[in-house]
């Protein structure tokens, strides 16, 4: 651990960590437990801009995946293309997401008197179970106005109880590509609640070791 009068080292390298491990972890602790931290509490002096890496934390870093010249100068490296492909294989997954879902839909609606209950509203959530993409649907189905879940962590929308039920089951689950199906209850926009059944299809981001998770939810008489 060094102090932060350290060459090659800008100011905001702190800032640049925290949105590092955020972003691909999700949370101090998880970052901890990849990269073999013991104590979460010994990144405290990292997070707060007192002290820069050693070359033990760096290598911690590399090994993870990070972008060791971005997180210590905020310089981006000259690869354009890379960024582009990265972005274009997820707008990809993320059309042929939204294309399933619209072909289940126009089965349901074709078959209608074959498959009933249909589905009422589906979404993408991210690694931290936020909501990432959805149609719109989501908002009609629990009555929000328009765009105002995005970006909203499922736990917002759902009784404690029974978020509480699918956060174990998700920490449970160990296959990478898997469907796991749920009865719970979802907050209204008026502060109600509403019986659902509902069901995640984990997948692997692209470029990514994050899972994300395809929802569909329709609703339950029980």
């Amino acid at each position: 651990m060094q102090t932060l009068a350290r060459p090659g080292i800008s100011p905001g390298f702190h800032y640049r960590l925290r949105k590092y491990i955020q972003k691909k972890h999700g949370s101090i602790n998880a970052f901890c437990r990849a990269v073999g931290i013991k104590y979460p509490a010994q990144m405290t002096p990292y997070l707060t801009g007192k002290c820069a890496p050693g070359k033990k934390m760096i290598a911690r870093l590399e090994t993870d995946g990070a972008d060791i010249q971005w997180l210590l100068s905020g310089e981006v490296p000259h690869r354009t293309s890379t960024v582009l492909g990265e972005t274009l294989m997820l707008s990809r997954y993320r059309m042929d997401i939204d294309t399933l879902f619209r072909k289940f839909r126009l089965h349901v609606q074709t078959f209608s008197d074959l498959y009933k209950p249909c589905v009422d509203a589906y979404a993408v959530l991210d690694h931290n179970k936020s909501i990432v993409d959805l149609s719109g649907s989501l908002e009609n189905y629990l009555g929000y106005p328009g765009d105002t879940l995005s970006g909203k962590n499922l736990k917002n929308i759902m009784h404690p109880e029974d978020y509480s039920v699918v956060q174990k089951a998700l920490e449970k689950e160990t296959r990478t590509e898997a469907i796991i199906t749920f009865k719970s209850r979802f907050r209204n926009h008026d502060g109600s609640y509403i019986n659902a059944e509902w069901s995640l299809a984990m997948h692997t981001k692209p470029m990514s070791d994050l899972p994300e998770y395809a929802m569909i939810v329709k609703s339950s008489g029980s």
